[in-house]
C-alpha cells in the first residue's frame, strides 16, 4: 500500500539546503537532472535538455542558473554542491556534449517542466520528464515514455520489461525480496511493454538484483532513482496531523500544549523520526540560516559586486552608520539581515522557505525581534517551528511559487510564516499567531512574479524586503487584537484562486509586468549581451533575490 504523501518540514518547507539561487529554478532542475542521471546509471556522453517554449524556464533561462543547475544534477551534484556553478565547465572537461533546446513539451503543462534526454557511454539512451513544483520539490511525469510519478523521497527501483518477459511469479519473487516496499505498481504502454516500479525506504542490493534478473530475463536492465530529499519516507509515516491552522489550534487546546509542540509532533509523524532528531534538525537549519544572514558581514569572503549583481549588503552597512538612515530598531536590523540573506555568495549555503533564500529572510525578521526583545535561542527555535507549520499548510493547500501564485506564493507566504513566528516568539495566543499569518498574507495577495533579467533582482527584492520588514508589524496588529477575519487556510485558498487567474506572462516568465517597461527592456538587452559573451563559470549565482 502506498505511503501517504503530504508536505514535510525538512523536505518541502525548509529545504533543500542549497547554493544561492532560486528554489524552483535552481534547486528543482538540479534535482530533476540528478534523477535523470540515476536513470542512466552509467557515465554520460551527451546531455540534451528540452525546455517548453511557453514555460517559465525558457522565459528566464540562465538568469537563475537553470542551465548550470540542470547539468550539475546530471553530473551527480545536488543543490548544496558548490560545483553547481562550474557544471558546464566540468561537462566540457569530461567530454560531455551539452545541448539545450526550446520546444513544446506535451507530457506536462506545468510551467516548470523540463525534459532530459541522456546518452550514456555505452550508447544507452534514457528520457525523463519532470516538473519543478516549488520550494525545490520536484515530481517526475514520465520515465522513458512511461507515466511514472515520484517526488524523490524514496529509493525507486525501476525494471523496464519491453517484451513483458517477466512472469507474474517472477515479479512476486522480486517483490518478496524487497519486504519493506512502500509501494509497487506496474505501468503498461502500448509498443513499450511494461515498467515495474517499486518504492523503497532503503537502498536495495542492485548487484544481487541484477543476478536474479539475468537468470530470468538477461536483457532487462534495472535502474535505481535515489532520493533527492533529506527525509526519506518510511512505512511508519502517519496521517497528516493538520492541514489548517484552525485544526492546529484545536489540537493544541485538546492536548494542553503550545502550538510549537504540535508542530514538532507533525514532523515526527511525517518523518518517522524521534522528537530529539526533529528539534536537532531545526537547530542545524537555524545555524545555516544564521550564517546565510551574516556571512557577508562577518566572514572574509569574496563577494560578487558587478553591474548585474551589486553588493547591496555592504552598501546598506555603510549607509546604516550615517545620520541619513531613516529606519531603526527592529526594521533596520531586519533590513541588514535580509540583505545578508540575499547576498548570494557561492559556498554560503541557503535555506529556502518557500523560495530560494526564503528561510534566511524569515530568520532575518525573527532574529531582529529576538535581539530587540532579548529572547533566547529556544524562543527563536519555537518561532521557526511555527513558521514551518504555516509553510506546511501553504504547501498542502496550494503551490507557493511564483509560477503558480505570483509573488504572493513566495514573498507573501514567507511574510505570513515570519509574522506568525514573531507572534509566537513574543508570547502571542494561538489566535494571535493565526491572525498575524493571515493579515500578512492578505497584504500581499495578487502580486505578479515578473523578475527583470539583469534588473538588480527587482521587483523581487522589493517584495521580499517588504514582506520581511513588516512581519513584526502584522504580529503587533494581531497582538493588539486585530482580527484577520479570514482563517489562514481561507486566505491561502483565496490567494490560490487569485494567483491561478493571473495571465501566464505574470507568472515568472519575465514577459509581463515590470519586464515590459522600457528601462527593463534596456536592462534585459544589456544582460543578454553580457550573458552570451561570458563563460558560464564567470556568471554570478542565479540568485534573483
Amino acid at each position: 500500500m502506498a505511503v501517504q504523501s503530504y508536505p514535510e518540514f525538512y523536505n518541502d518547507v525548509f529545504g533543500p539546503v542549497m547554493q544561492p539561487g532560486s528554489s524552483s529554478h535552481t534547486a528543482g532542475p538540479c534535482r530533476l537532472g540528478y534523477l535523470a542521471g540515476c536513470l542512466l546509471g552509467e557515465p554520460v556522453a551527451k546531455v540534451r535538455i528540452e525546455l517548453d517554449e511557453h514555460g517559465s524556464f525558457a522565459g528566464t533561462f540562465g538568469i537563475m542558473a537553470e542551465d548550470r543547475a540542470m547539468v550539475a544534477g546530471v553530473l551527480g551534484c545536488l543543490p548544496d554542491d558548490a560545483r553547481l556553478f562550474r557544471s558546464i565547465e566540468l561537462a566540457e572537461d569530461a567530454g560531455v556534449a551539452v545541448e539545450f533546446a526550446s520546444t513544446t513539451i506535451t507530457e506536462s503543462r506545468h510551467p516548470n517542466t523540463v525534459k532530459f534526454v541522456l546518452t550514456g557511454r555505452s550508447g544507452l539512451i534514457v528520457e525523463l520528464v519532470g516538473d519543478s513544483t516549488g520550494g525545490g520539490m520536484v515530481e517526475t511525469v514520465t520515465i522513458d515514455g512511461f507515466p511514472c510519478r515520484t517526488i524523490g523521497d524514496s529509493y525507486l527501483l525501476l525494471v523496464q520489461d519491453p517484451h513483458e518477459a517477466l512472469s507474474p511469479e517472477m515479479l512476486e519473487r522480486l517483490r518478496a525480496d524487497l519486504p519493506d516496499a512502500l509501494d509497487a505498481h506496474t505501468v503498461r504502454v502500448e509498443g513499450r511493454g511494461a515498467l515495474h516500479a517499486i518504492a523503497l525506504p532503503a537502498e536495495p542490493d542492485l548487484v544481487a538484483l541484477r543476478e536474479v534478473l539475468d537468470g530470468e530475463a538477461p536483457l532487462i536492465r534495472p535502474a535505481l532513482l535515489r532520493p533527492v530529499v533529506p527525509v526519506v519516507v518510511t512505512p511508519d509515516r502517519r496521517p497528516q496531523l493538520f492541514d489548517s491552522m484552525t485544526r492546529w489550534r484545536e489540537l493544541a487546546e485538546e492536548r494542553g500544549v503550545p502550538l510549537w509542540e504540535v508542530a514538532v509532533q507533525y514532523e515526527m509523524d511525517a518523518s518517522g523520526r524521534p522528537r530529539q532528531w526533529v528539534i536537532d534538525r531545526m537547530r542545524e537549519l537555524a545555524m545555516i540560516m544564521r550564517r546565510q544572514t551574516r556571512a557577508v558581514y562577518e566572514e572574509d569572503l569574496s563577494v560578487i559586486d558587478t553591474e548585474f549583481k551589486p553588493d547591496f549588503a555592504r552598501r546598506w552597512l555603510r549607509h546604516a552608520d550615517t545620520p541619513a538612515r531613516v529606519t531603526d530598531g527592529v526594521t533596520a536590523q531586519t533590513v541588514k539581515y535580509a540583505y545578508g540573506a540575499g547576498a548570494g555568495i557561492p559556498g554560503v549555503e541557503n535555506v529556502p522557505g518557500p523560495m530560494g533564500g526564503g528561510a534566511g529572510y524569515i530568520y532575518a525578521a525573527l532574529c531582529a525581534v529576538q535581539e530587540a526583545r532579548a529572547l533566547s535561542e529556544d524562543d527563536l527555535l519555537r518561532g521557526l517551528f511555527i513558521a514551518a507549520g504555516v509553510g506546511a499548510i501553504a504547501y498542502t493547500r496550494t503551490e507557493p511559487t511564483g509560477e503558480v501564485l505570483g509573488c504572493t506564493g513566495e514573498s507573501g507566504v514567507c511574510g505570513a510564516m515570519a509574522a506568525a513566528a514573531v507572534a509566537e516568539m513574543v508570547g502571542g495566543s494561538p489566535e494571535a499567531v493565526e491572525n498575524a499569518a493571515s493579515l500578512a498574507l492578505q497584504a500581499f495577495m495578487g502580486l505578479p512574479c515578473d523578475p527583470m533579467p539583469g534588473g538588480l533582482s527587482q521587483p523581487c527584492r522589493s517584495r521580499i524586503m517588504a514582506a520581511t520588514c513588516t512581519a513584526h508589524v502584522f504580529a503587533d496588529l494581531a497582538l493588539a487584537g486585530h482580527d484577520a477575519v479570514l482563517p489562514l487556510h481561507e486566505a491561502l485558498d483565496v490567494a490560490d484562486r487569485i494567483g491561478r487567474a493571473l495571465p501566464s506572462e505574470l507568472l515568472c516568465t519575465s514577459e509581463g509586468g515590470c519586464c515590459t517597461a522600457p528601462a527593463a527592456q534596456a536592462r534585459r538587452a544589456a544582460y543578454r549581451r553580457w550573458f552570451e559573451e561570458s563563460h558560464p563559470e564567470d556568471r554570478p549565482p542565479g540568485n534573483m533575490i
